[in-house]
């Protein structure tokens, strides 16, 4: 008898601060988990058995194809023999609305393990795009009996309603799911004065003006440290003309993303002080980088930059719904989002927003059309914040809808006032594996997001905390969204290049165990130090500190007496390590000394799923 449990984990409970994998939970924050159903499979005799837990057409389709639509299959094993690469199991599609172009396949599948394998498929002659109807999945393999499974599909990616369940159908793409790292920038007038305490009461950088406004009865000190440094007649909006970029080389920055091993960078087009960096029609605001200094679209500059020099890249926006002060605001403001002219804190004078153009309706005519303005400069996530009043619904399935006419598909995060396609734990990651996509973003300053000249050069992130932290997520289907904090003259200082640049290193070397991967539905970590990782064609076992002479996996990973594993990356990417399993059939893997001195941070063994096996 074989058991699956099905529950999931109360996101906004199960948070683990983002330590080195193995320190202890913030003690702040507690879990939960809610088991919603308990299966019993039953191992059905001797030999190979399979049972479908789960069909589905997808909205998404196969990168660098003709629209090849996804349909995917979850498989449980549930007999009593292994599924081998030399019985070509293979998953198809049988349906009047579609052909299968791309058959899915299972390499190596043990009795009590899962696979979910994707095929896929294209309309029939003459059947519509986003037409429903039904389908059978047809499971074939040399000494396996054929199996089929019925079940209700779309045919074709369907056009996008302006509807809440139009939008929530909508699911990360698979560039996204297969790109598991990129960089976030903060970059804005809050680079200017460039503070946030970095104390016992931290505080982020980028909130510098909401901070100061809190008066000085607040821990976070900005406003004493404001009025100590500028003046009391001093305002933030001063700091504008200030915000030079005169050092911003846009190549410089998509050279670094690049040389960092990321797939993706999130430029913030527009922070909580309503300032952005991106250029917007004079009758939404003049609160813009090109309508004020340094009088240039940085956003674009950042972009063509990406397109030119590393087109490879994938270009994405951060992007506020309410700004702290907008006058127009004030009608839908709440919490730290009140809208309303800011007042000096210390004179208490009534302060005008510099570049504010009135609107009528905050979120038809200034939230919308920046939304509007950003995908059709291209970006490819709408990074979202706040939520709040919104019409994502409306601006979302246009978008999505025009990005799949033109063969790109784009996704937006859960902060955009819908559930959106992933998750955004900050400065935080999951105990366990999520199915719904996620993403965990932090920064390179453990105190701040935007550049701040309080943080001492040794608290930055080190190289290997960089690895293990992308080890950690990706074996729990989580993305690493690192972040850099540019000075205000556009300069990304050198000891968050230098440490980018170390860790890029690795995650170049070891490629093959992070991207394209996907996590082990048994497990994603054994102990403090163990992360799992697999493709269709190999398994790969990451320790994320030094192993000792013998390194003894006891979770029941996909190797057979017989394989060859193998170090991935490193000065000896290649070099059979000797293995074996023991008697309580845990692997035991024998790790020289040449082999642990061959690479730093962390190490990976790959078990490759054998042809002949």
């Amino acid at each position: 008898m074989i058991f699956r449990v099905a529950a999931w984990l109360d996101s906004t409970k199960d948070l683990t601060s983002l330590q080195l994998p193995g320190t202890t939970a913030n003690p702040s924050i507690g879990s939960r988990l809610h088991v919603f159903a308990v299966s019993l499979l039953p191992a059905n005799g001797l030999g190979v058995s399979l049972d479908v837990q789960l069909a589905r057409s997808t909205n998404s389709w196969f990168e660098g194809t003709n629209k090849t639509q996804i349909y995917e299959a979850t498989i449980n094993s549930v007999g009593t023999d292994w599924i081998v690469a030399n019985q070509s199991v293979t998953l198809t599609i049988e349906s009047d609305g579609v052909n299968t172009v791309q058959p899915g396949y299972i390499k190596r599948l043990r009795p009590g393990d899962q696979a979910r394998v994707q095929i896929g498929v294209v309309n029939a002659d003459g059947v519509a795009q986003g037409s429903t109807g039904t389908a059978t999945l047809v499971i074939s393999g040399d000494g396996l009996p054929n199996s089929t499974y019925g079940f209700n599909a779309t045919f074709g990616i369907p056009t996008y309603e302006a509807t809440y369940e139009s939008i929530y159908a909508h699911e990360s793409p698979p560039w996204y799911q297969n790109a598991k790292y990129g960089i976030f920038i903060h970059w804005g007038v809050y680079a200017v004065p460039g503070w946030g305490n970095t104390g016992s009461n931290e505080s982020y950088a980028e909130w510098y003006w909401w901070d100061m406004n809190e008066g000085p009865s607040t821990s976070v000190e900005t406003y004493q440290y404001n009025l100590a440094t500028y003046g009391e007649n001093h305002t933030y909006d001063d700091f504008i003309a200030n915000f030079s970029a005169s050092a911003f080389d846009p190549k410089e920055w998509v050279d670094l993303f690049d040389d960092a091993g990321a797939k993706y960078f999130v430029q913030v087009s527009k922070h909580h002080d309503g300032y952005a960096i991106f250029d917007l029609p004079s009758n939404v605001t003049q609160r813009t980088s090109v309508a004020l200094p340094p009088y240039r679209n940085l956003l674009q500059e950042l972009f063509d930059a990406a397109a030119q020099y590393q087109p490879q890249l994938h270009r994405a926006t951060y992007y506020s719904l309410p700004e702290w002060f907008h006058p127009d605001y004030a009608s839908l403001g709440f919490a730290s989002w009140p809208g309303g002219n800011a007042t000096n804190p210390y004179t208490n004078v009534t302060l005008p927003y510099t570049g504010y153009v009135h609107v009528d309706d905050y979120v038809s005519d200034l939230i919308l059309p920046e939304m509007q303005a950003l995908a059709t400069m291209g970006t490819e996530i709408l990074w979202c914040d706040i939520g709040g009043p919104n019409m994502t619904a409306e601006f979302a399935s246009a978008w999505f809808n025009s990005a799949a006419q033109q063969g790109k598909q784009v996704l937006i995060n859960n902060r955009c006032g819908t559930p959106g396609d992933f998750d955004t734990p900050e400065y935080a990651t999951y105990g366990s594996v999520q199915t719904r996509k996620w993403e965990s973003n932090m920064g390179m300053d453990p105190f701040s997001y935007g550049y701040n000249r309080a943080t001492p050069e040794d608290e930055y992130i080190l190289p290997e905390r960089i690895v293990t932290v992308l080890m950690d997520i990706i074996s729990k289907n989580g993305n690493f969204l690192l972040d850099v904090g540019p000075q205000e003259n556009g300069t990304i200082i050198a000891i968050e290049q230098q440490n980018l640049r170390a860790a890029g290193v690795w995650i170049k070397s070891h490629s093959e165990a992070i991207f394209n991967t996907t996590y082990w539905t048994v497990t994603p970590e054994e102990g403090d130090y163990v992360r799992f990782t697999q493709t269709p064609d190999a398994f790969y076992i990451t320790a994320l500190s030094a192993p000792n002479s013998t390194l003894t996996v006891n979770s029941p990973v996909p190797y057979i007496s017989g394989d060859q594993v193998t170090v991935v990356g490193g000065n000896l990417s290649g070099t059979v390590v000797p293995s074996q399993l023991l008697a309580n059939g845990s692997l035991q893997l024998n790790v020289s000394d040449a082999v642990k001195n061959a690479d730093e941070y962390a190490w990976v063994f790959k078990i490759a799923y054998d042809s002949e096996m």
